[in-house]
C-alpha cells in the first residue's frame, strides 16, 4: 500500500501536503509488551512534597522580606518600626508556610494522587 499525502491546513500557509502518513499501523505493539509504570513510592512522594514546600516557602518568605523592606522605605521607619512590621508580617508568612507544607504533604501522600 502506498503512503498517501495528507492535506492539512494552516492559518498562515494555507493547504500543505504531508510527505508521509501520520501513523504507521504496522508498528503497533502487542498488548503484552506494554508496561505499566510502577506507582510512586511514599519516599518519592515525600521528596516531591519537600521540593514544593521549599519552592513555595522561599517565595512566601521573599515576599515577606520585600514587604518589610518596602514598608520601611515608604514610611522611613527606625529599628522599632521594623520590629513592629516584622511582628505583623512574620506570623502571616509562618502560617502560610505551615499551610503550604501541610497541604503539599497531604496531597502527595493521598492514594488518589498516586501515579
Amino acid at each position: 500500500m502506498q503512503p498517501v499525502a495528507l492535506k492539512t491546513s494552516s492559518a498562515l500557509f494555507g493547504q500543505t501536503m504531508m510527505s508521509h502518513p501520520a501513523s504507521h499501523s504496522g508498528l503497533a505493539l502487542p498488548v503484552e509488551s506494554i508496561t505499566v509504570p510502577a506507582p510512586k513510592t511514599r519516599f518519592v512522594a515525600f521528596l516531591t512534597a519537600i521540593g514544593a514546600i521549599l519552592l513555595i516557602g522561599s517565595e512566601i518568605w521573599l515576599a515577606a522580606i520585600a514587604t518589610i523592606w518596602a514598608v520601611h522605605g515608604f514610611f522611613d521607619m527606625a529599628t522599632v518600626g521594623d520590629l513592629v512590621i516584622t511582628a505583623v508580617v512574620a506570623p502571616i508568612a509562618l502560617w502560610a508556610t505551615w499551610m503550604t507544607a501541610k497541604l503539599a504533604i497531604s496531597a502527595e501522600m493521598s492514594p488518589e494522587n498516586a501515579d
